[in-house]
């Protein structure tokens, strides 16, 4: 038996998953606390790809026996890239126009992840959360659902072919049996994987090709179903409304904290595989008369440019508008969405699939899209190279200016007779990539080369102390002074440990307490002639006495060799993304300032410093050069506060050096 598909031109049930599917991601990202899960419309379109690829190349080797690899790939070329290049061109200027430096620069790297079909392995790299993290979804990270997709354009032929090969020497021909094994086991493989993965680092799990493997192998499976059975009309009613139930359901009871995909995608893989193996059912059911409407066939046919404009649209208009995006501007993007697919659907996919420029032959098509690709990197990284000297110039140049301007930045807040109210003054820069705090030399832990200085500070916490490398850097200038810096992401120096953790998974609450232990004997050994430390504020013990005896014993083990300092963590954001904030309000960076009582959460580590700490344990509160009695601002000094959420950028870092050589007793 045949699939019973394959004598239909017009598939009204793919159709109507496609418009579904692409609703569901639309609709998420421009309310997703509505339709919490509607990401899963991305599964919903590797089923349909696994399925409709799989049965091509199977009708392609049942009728001539073989795979041409060189047109198959061709085909997908002149389907996906045209129209997929265009969008990143568009975007790509746009964000370069639009973007703050420090965003616009991230977006071209991401330009050119996606370009060549690798964002999802960017995405993954950096283990970001889809829509919220210290970094700014770019107004191209959807594209790691077609990245995912390339990838397994580019070995599914050749496992097809693989099982092909098995069946003939091995199965007396059997060929879809041994496809079928051969698909079936790496499905089991990447579902298992993908469980596995999600259980245990979610972030990347959601992105990595290895853990949706096995949604396309669904697809390819259902294939290899239907060309085995048919259901009964009433069963194919179950399965079409039983499916069609499960992707709706899922869509509307997961959210984003849900750990995904992993099992829980079950649902919206075997919901979409379920309709397409109930096909097209009778007239008379209410949602095969849905599929075949007019509307629902144009989103069907314009999903895929629907996919590639709606999210630069929603990730770039706030930086026009100033604002986060309100009713009308949410409406107005489906309208524009709309148009937008309209075009390109009718003017760029349509001439490379039944225009002229079909005909292409398989040389001209991979020329053609490796001069397109060239180009769109060339040109991205070219005008990347360009920002980057002109921004690396500017900061050098502010870098020089605060050592003459005792008026630029925190050091405004030293002298308000002369300078004025540092938190009035308005932004002289936004923040560039060339302002990055983790820009500095690699440290482990000595920050010198050559010989040993005359005396060394030891620097040691968490980011938020990596991130003071630059104060220390301002402030050491020209003297014989070197830094060793020990720094370990969300781990306070106590010897206590922590037992609530800021990362997604937990890691194991001693982690910290044995990192602590070693750096204690480093520190020790170093015999370093002040230690300073530092640590964003969110440490918390299940008994507050023992985070403060586990400090106090830490400190106890440093200050025989050397005095030590703990810096209260300076203010934050409240959990406002500064950089991006500012940029949406230009000329009004109070609209970014947050309350005192949110920016400064209570500091264990500094309470700890207070009355009752060893001896020769000293505490400083910079606070007051980011905050007045009632609010904590983003811009100080003209300068710009913050890099991402929590962390200051490292001109702005700089600029404390004035100030903490007043308070800081330099041995």
């Amino acid at each position: 038996m045949t699939d019973p598909t394959r004598q239909r031109r017009f598939l009204p049930e793919i159709q109507g998953l496609r418009a579904l599917a692409v609703g569901l991601v639309v609709l998420f990202h421009l309310w997703p606390a509505r339709l919490t899960g509607g990401f899963v419309g991305v599964d919903v379109f590797f089923v349909i790809s696994g399925y409709l690829i799989t049965s091509h190349l199977r009708r392609e080797l049942d009728d001539t026996g073989r795979i041409r690899l060189g047109s198959f790939y061709a085909r997908r070329m002149r389907r996906l890239l045209p129209a997929s290049l265009l969008v990143l061109a568009v975007t790509g200027v746009a964000a370069a126009l639009v973007l703050p430096p420090q965003l616009a620069r991230a977006a071209g790297r991401e330009v050119v992840a996606s370009t060549l079909y690798v964002e999802n392995l960017w995405l993954a790299s950096r283990a970001v959360t889809y829509s919220a993290s210290n970094d700014i979804a770019s107004p191209v990270q959807h594209y790691w659902s077609l990245s995912t997709e390339e990838q397994f354009y580019a070995v599914w032929p050749a496992l097809i072919m693989v099982g092909a090969w098995l069946g003939r020497r091995w199965l007396r021909g059997r060929t879809n049996l041994a496809i079928g094994c051969v698909l079936g086991a790496l499905a089991l493989a990447s579902l298992t994987h993908s469980a596995t993965l999600t259980a245990a680092d979610p972030a990347a799990a959601y992105f990595v090709t290895t853990t949706r493997v096995w949604e396309f192998a669904a697809g390819a499976m259902t294939s290899f179903f239907l060309s085995r059975w048919t259901p009964t009309p009433a069963f194919a009613l179950l399965l079409r409304w039983g499916g069609f139930a499960a992707i709706v359901a899922t869509s509307l009871l997961i959210s984003q904290a849900t750990p995904f995909p992993g099992l829980v995608a079950l649902a919206p893989v075997l919901g979409t595989a379920a309709v397409i193996v109930a096909g097209d059912t009778s007239p008379r059911d209410p949602l095969a008369r849905i599929d075949r409407l007019p509307p629902v066939r144009w989103l069907g046919d314009v999903s895929y440019s629907v996919y590639l404009w709606h999210w630069p649209l929603i990730a770039l208009l706030p930086f026009v508008t100033g604002r986060d995006l309100a009713w009308p501007e949410r409406i107005g993007i489906l309208v524009a969405t709309g148009l937008l697919a309209e075009a390109s659907h009718r003017w760029v996919e349509q001439p490379f699939l039944t225009g002229r420029l079909r005909s292409a032959g398989v040389p001209t098509t991979f020329v053609a899209t490796g001069v397109a690709m060239a180009v769109l990197v060339g040109a991205t990284l070219g005008h990347a190279a360009w920002t980057e000297r002109a921004e690396q110039d500017a900061v050098r140049a502010r870098y020089g200016q605060l050592a003459s301007d005792p008026c630029l930045g925190a050091a405004a807040a030293l002298d308000r007779e002369e300078c004025g109210d540092p938190f009035a003054v308005p932004l002289v820069a936004p923040v560039t990539e060339a302002d990055s705090p983790w820009a500095r030399p690699a440290c482990d832990p000595e920050c010198w080369e050559g010989p040993r200085p005359a005396k060394v500070v030891a620097l040691v916490g968490d980011s938020h102390a990596d991130v003071l490398y630059h104060t220390f850097d301002a402030l050491l200038a020209g003297r014989d002074y070197g830094i060793a810096l020990f720094s370990k992401g969300a781990c306070p120096l106590n010897l206590a440990g922590r037992d609530q953790w800021l990362d997604e998974p937990p890691r194991d609450p001693a982690e910290c307490g044995d990192w602590s232990a070693e750096v204690v004997d480093e520190i020790r050994a170093l015999d370093p002639d002040l230690v300073v430390s530092s640590a964003y504020v969110e440490s918390r013990w299940s008994d507050p006495s023992v985070g403060v005896a586990g400090y106090h014993r830490t400190w106890a083990a440093l200050t025989d060799v050397a005095p030590v300092v703990i810096l209260r963590d300076h203010p934050t954001t409240g959990g406002v993304w500064g950089p991006e904030c500012l940029a949406r309000s230009p000329g009004n960076p109070e609209a970014c300032s947050v309350p005192r009582a949110v920016a400064l959460p209570p500091d264990s580590a500094w309470d700890a410093a207070g009355p009752g700490a060893p001896e020769d344990v000293t505490r400083i509160d910079l606070s007051d050069l980011f905050c007045d009695a009632a609010r904590c601002h983003p811009v100080v000094g003209g300068l710009p506060v913050y890099w991402d959420k929590d962390h200051m950028n490292a001109t702005f870092a700089r600029s404390l050096a004035p100030a903490l050589l007043l308070r800081l007793e330099i041995p």
